[in-house]
């Protein structure tokens, strides 16, 4: 691990690192604790444990290390770099056999050497990982560009008094005041929301071409000023917003390509997930993940919506390349099983947890309440842990916080769940079983 961290380093230039032992266990203490990157070093600079847990000698007053460099290790990695990283976590669970694959006995003698070798079960799934931003609006979009375009009319006007012996007009109290007032309106109907887009959008067109002119006067004087690149780069993205916003608002419509949804983070797109409700749409990477053994593995990641079904050969064969060979069952939602899927499973002998193509067979009771249980058994798998997580938790804190009859409720319910997840995943039903289901 440490090496695939290295090799993102100059071996010339800058100077020495971090050591990656104090990295590591910071990351950890990081996503244990659920902190973010300030708040990880404060905790770990007044923790004498976490100190020694990230692998400190001695207690120290001063910080291990800038909040940044979290920032700073995940763009030197990248996303090889972190992909190379879970390969040889999971390649060394193997190796202490914390991975199992069984191979699945079989009573057909019809089934050829390939079929034979295929172990383990493979659970697909894609998701959203939703990024920290409010929920954005036309309006309040509009707001902020406007509020960015006057910071950069100011630092223009600053490098170069002497041009401008009056400070350019950009109405900003106007257009703050009539902000606050729509923002405050409870119902806001479609012609008031119509309305007040439009202003915003006319002070961001009139700060934009200030901007515009004075950069040419600039230009035409010779005066050379100090480029910020964070500046620059948000002055780029003010016009793509402008551009968004004023063609949606001219032709009346609320979809356009490649939407921004936030000016600090122009790459977030909208994610419609189909779901209905509040949670329709999304904003942050769709993430394709494939779960074996409990180990997850992040196989495709696109800030722009994609079908996930495509993915499931390269996933499958990123399990033979991991693992040496392929897994004997997959389970996964119905947007997989699409034809040509269906068709390279079955070249490669691999069961698939789903339902079969064209008329429905005759089963027994026992045989549908199995094949039930079969493919649920990425939903229960997903909520039986994370009921276990919570209610260790919630056990954990109550032993020195509640009464003893509470610790007994709560020792019950984890029993209980603790049978389900016996009973449900880890055991298939009994033949002796099947008449009584």
């Amino acid at each position: 691990m440490a090496q695939v961290f290295f090799d993102s380093l100059s071996e010339d230039q800058g100077r020495p690192s971090v050591d990656l032992r104090i990295i590591l266990g910071a990351l950890l203490v990081k996503h244990i604790q659920r902190l973010g990157d300030e708040d990880t070093i404060d905790y770990i600079q007044e923790n004498i444990y976490a100190q020694y847990f990230v692998g400190l000698s001695s207690f120290q007053v001063d910080p291990v290390f800038a909040p940044s460099l979290f920032v700073e290790v995940g763009k030197r990695l990248g996303a090889q770099g972190a992909d190379r990283l879970n390969t040889l976590m999971i390649r060394q669970a193997k190796e202490l056999r914390l991975v199992k694959h069984r191979r699945k006995p079989s009573k057909r003698k019809d089934r050829d050497d390939q079929a034979d070798s295929n172990r383990g079960t493979m659970i697909v799934d894609a998701t959203v990982a939703p990024l920290h931003l409010a929920f954005p609006t036309d309006s309040g979009l509009l707001n902020h560009a406007c509020e960015h375009s006057e910071q950069l009319l100011d630092v223009l006007y600053n490098s170069a008094r002497e041009l401008w012996p009056v400070k350019p007009r950009t109405y900003r109290r106007e257009a703050r005041q009539r902000y606050i007032g729509f923002s405050k309106k409870r119902n806001k109907s479609k012609k008031v929301i119509r309305k007040a887009v439009g202003q915003q959008l006319r002070y961001v067109r009139r700060n934009i071409k200030t901007l515009h002119k004075m950069l040419d006067e600039l230009e035409a004087a010779g005066v050379q000023i100090a480029r910020d690149k964070h500046q620059w780069r948000m002055f780029w993205i003010l016009q793509e917003l402008y551009r968004q916003q004023d063609l949606m608002f001219m032709s009346k419509k609320n979809k356009i390509e490649d939407r921004l949804l936030s000016l600090q983070q122009p790459h977030a797109r909208p994610i419609k997930r189909g779901k209905g409700g509040g949670k329709d749409t999304e904003f942050g990477p769709k993430i394709n993940v494939s779960l074996s053994e409990g180990i997850a593995r992040v196989d495709q990641i696109d800030f722009n919506a994609f079908n996930e079904s495509q993915g499931l050969p390269a996933q499958i064969e990123a399990y033979k390349a991991l693992y040496g060979y392929y897994p004997a069952l997959v389970l996964a939602d119905k947007i997989y099983w699409t034809r040509a899927n269906r068709k390279y499973l079955k070249d490669k002998n691999i069961e698939i947890g789903g339902v079969p193509l064209g008329r429905k067979k005759e089963q027994s009771k026992y045989e549908r309440e199995r094949q039930r249980k079969r493919n649920n058994k990425r939903s229960l798998l997903i909520f039986l842990s994370l009921n276990l997580i919570k209610m260790v938790k919630t056990a954990l804190f109550s032993l020195f916080s509640s009464t003893q009859g509470q610790i007994r409720h709560l020792t019950a319910r984890l029993k209980r769940l603790i049978i389900d997840f016996e009973t449900y995943i880890l055991n298939p039903l009994p033949k002796s079983t099947a008449g009584l289901v």
